[in-house]
């Protein structure tokens, strides 16, 4: 398994690094900062997040209108525990002091943990060896550890290390960027701050407004050649560990830290106290070997192997990342950056559903159900979301939010983008089609799938026997309320119908009274639904013979990108929103989306067609944008062109190709890079008659291969140039689409094409 690595420290690339190698487990995320700190002079976010752990604050408006969400919710920069000061003598190490004679920075990807390997020498000449290894278990979600071990190498003397908990901490701000939160703030004010039990420094600390609780309880183990002293100084916890040390003879500490919050927990304090003193009972190297037999089972059947060192190396990163960002407890998602940074203020969006949440369904169904739990648990902040947009009936999640309440203050490229809802209906869909889980449909899926199909009647109107869907804003957010989306009709089309089709399922199973009388389902009503999904109107234009992209798209002015200077990408931040409306220019994949999703919705010609149109157009300022490109471009045939962007979304946050991964990295494309492979390249597709392959092989590559569950089966694919390989590796005989013909695989039987 390849690792992460990076061998010289660059001050101009140190917030790059805090965010690569950001610590997660899908609950607690903390950014790989200094432990000593670094100067003024160079960008450092000290961050540190739970996921779901938020605050509250208001939005301002020049001028509010009805409907306007007044606050938002935002992720809160948690208690800090990174801080470690080595003081050699009297010489305190730093970066930015003295010489740095190595440096080595590595995230091993199959063991789960990164370690920082430093030989240092210090003003007066003195050489010392300094190893930081951070972990944050992915067995027991509150823990994360920070091991902290130094080496004399030319000297034997007075050690000290002090290490710190800091309840003082404020989030990252930037006025000039609407990704980030416009002001900095501090949203977490300490109740309790002292050293309890033999050395445990305790912080309770609790957001301002939405009055959540954040219990932090951390406990050292350390060499025995340390003397200890506590200190507190205000809402600061040291611990001071002095020694007198030896040539070659290491000495270390290890930060066992704990967070509970209480979203999650009646009673944080007595669980951080109970889990912090259970964890320091075990060295750091028993958590490393459950974490690392952990990773086995993951990477056995999640990894996807592709061609190229890089490209490898990029993909085992996206993977592990996705592992590390994603909530598993049905109160939390998918953050837009993960836990890695406070881009986007720690907002869920479509980004799960529509690039994440297929690598789960397809390599560990658990966590797909449990983000789809997620949704289900805010399904009544979408129905209060719908009154509040105008609509007597139906469902409409936010756009961007935490716990389900819009938190966009833009309405035009926010609360407008309505087709997260038939994005949310989507992945249901997915999820009931590869799992063939019926149970779970009737106790959540159908609630939401109903609720879902009645905004979209409540939206839509009728007109000449079609149904049109006006004013709305699609995935391409430099094209906002045009009438009639083609992606958004197309999300519609498909939720209206399976909000019919899970019913007829539940009836003909006797599944379906309960949720009849719960949510007052008529016959009339399902009708209507299927009526509504066959005339739902998209367009086509006779002249282009292509898919516009709404209704008024093909009539703007056209504008050639290449004329438009460099320094003016991304658009979004150097041109008013208003130039972008009026001119035929896309921020990202919107009817090339649709056509890679919806493929039975129109023929191959017109997809290849709107390929190139639009190709032209689209600036790819959005990361989700190169990926979904490259799936169509493997769905036309275009395989030079699907292989030079799946390589575009694969060096991203590694080669930092949109200059903004120091913000965080951008998860969804990780999760659209491995849909490159599986979507584009393999030609995978699940649809009502089942799961079909189509594999192609990218120029000048040998092969590629992956393993995916479907129907509790556990199938491997493998693609060559003489051959491609399918193989039942667990569970019972299953009928597959390969090429368009039915197969069936039997019980470890290999069948090659």
């Amino acid at each position: 398994m390849r690792s992460i690595l990076v061998k010289e420290y660059l001050p101009s690339k140190n917030g790059w690094e805090e965010s690569i190698f950001h610590t997660a487990n899908g609950y607690l995320g903390i950014r790989s900062c200094s432990e000593e700190g670094v100067g003024d002079d160079v960008f450092s976010v000290l961050g540190g997040y739970i996921n779901g752990f938020y605050d509250i604050k208001d939005i301002s408006y020049g001028e509010k209108l009805y409907g306007f969400p007044e606050t938002a919710q935002t992720t809160v920069n948690i208690t800090d525990v990174q801080g470690v000061k080595l003081f050699i003598g009297d010489e305190e190490y730093s970066l930015s002091s003295g010489k740095i004679l190595k440096y080595e920075h590595e995230l091993f990807m199959d063991r789960g943990y990164q370690e920082k390997r430093i030989l240092w020498r210090s003003p007066s000449g003195k050489e010392v060896y300094i190893c930081v290894c951070r972990m944050a278990s992915l067995v027991q979600k509150h823990l994360f550890i920070l091991n902290y071990k130094v080496v004399p190498v030319n000297f034997s003397g007075k050690v000290t290390i002090k290490s710190s908990v800091v309840g003082d901490v404020e989030n990252f701000a930037s006025a000039d960027d609407p990704r980030l939160a416009g002001e900095a703030q501090s949203y977490l004010v300490v109740d309790e701050a002292d050293f309890v039990d033999d050395g445990i420094s305790l912080m309770l600390s609790s957001t301002k407004r939405s009055k959540l609780q954040l219990y932090c309880a951390v406990k050292h183990r350390y060499s025995k050649a340390f003397d200890v002293e506590y200190k507190k100084e205000g809402n600061v916890l040291t611990t001071v560990f002095t020694a007198s040390a030896k040539q070659d003879k290491a000495v270390f500490i290890c930060k066992y830290c704990v967070f509970v919050d209480s979203r999650r927990n009646d009673n944080p304090k007595e669980k951080s106290l109970e889990i912090v003193k259970e964890a320091f009972l075990h060295p750091i190297e028993c958590f490393m070997n459950k974490q690392q037999k952990y990773l086995e089972k993951f990477w056995d059947t999640s990894r996807v192997i592709v061609e190229g060192k890089k490209l490898q190396r990029s993909m085992d990163y996206g993977l592990y990342s996705l592992l590390c960002s994603v909530g598993r407890d049905g109160i939390s998602s998918v953050c837009a950056k993960g836990l890695s940074g406070e881009g986007y203020e720690g907002h869920y969006f479509w980004d799960t559903e529509i690039y994440i949440f297929p690598f789960f369904l397809l390599t560990n169904p658990e966590i797909a159900k449990e983000l789809l739990m997620y949704r289900y648990n805010i399904l009544p902040k979408a129905r209060e979301h719908a009154r509040i947009m105008g609509h007597d009936s139906g469902a409409l999640y936010a756009w961007r939010s935490i716990t389900g309440s819009e938190c966009s203050a833009y309405y035009p490229s926010g609360s407008a983008q309505y087709h997260l809802t038939g994005d949310v209906s989507h992945a249901f869909v997915q999820y009931y089609l590869a799992t063939g889980n019926i149970e779970f449909m009737q106790k959540y899926g159908a609630e939401v799938l109903i609720e879902t199909a009645r905004l979209w009647m409540d939206v839509s109107h009728e007109k000449d026997g079609n149904f049109y869907i006006d004013s709305v804003t699609g995935p391409d957010e430099y094209t906002c309320i045009v009438d009639n989306n083609y992606y958004t009709n197309c999300v519609a089309k498909e939720n209206l119908y399976w909000a019919y089709k899970i019913m007829e399922i539940l009836s003909e199973k006797d599944l379906d009274k309960d949720i009849i009388k719960m949510l007052k389902i008529s016959d009339k009503e399902l009708k209507s639904f299927k009526k509504a999904s066959d005339k739902m109107y998209l367009g086509y234009d006779e002249k282009l013979g292509i898919t516009p992209q709404d209704d008024s798209f093909l009539s703007k002015a056209k504008i050639d990108l290449s004329s438009i200077p460099e320094d003016k990408f991304p658009l979004l931040l150097n041109y008013h929103p208003l130039w972008l409306y009026r001119h035929q220019v896309c921020k990202q994949a919107d009817v090339v989306l649709a056509h890679s999703m919806f493929e039975d919705y129109t023929d191959k010609k017109t997809m290849e067609k709107s390929f190139l149109y639009y190709e032209k157009i689209t600036t790819h300022d959005s990361s989700l944008s190169s990926c979904a490109h490259s799936v169509l471009a493997s769905k036309i045939g275009d395989m030079k062109k699907a292989l030079s962007y799946m390589e575009s979304s694969a060096l991203i946050d590694l080669e930092d190709t949109h200059n903004n991964t120091r913000d965080g990295i951008h998860t969804a494309n990780m999760g659209g890079f491995y849909n490159c492979i599986v979507q584009g390249f393999a030609g995978l597709r699940i649809k009502e008659e089942g799961l079909y392959l189509n594999p192609q092989l990218p120029p000048k590559w040998d092969g590629y291969s992956f393993s995916l569950y479907f129907q509790e089966r556990l199938v491997s694919v493998k693609m060559t140039k003489k051959h491609v390989t399918l193989r039942l590796l667990d569970g019972e005989p299953i009928n597959l689409f390969l090429f368009g013909d039915k197969i069936k695989l039997k019980d470890k039987e290999r069948i090659s094409l």
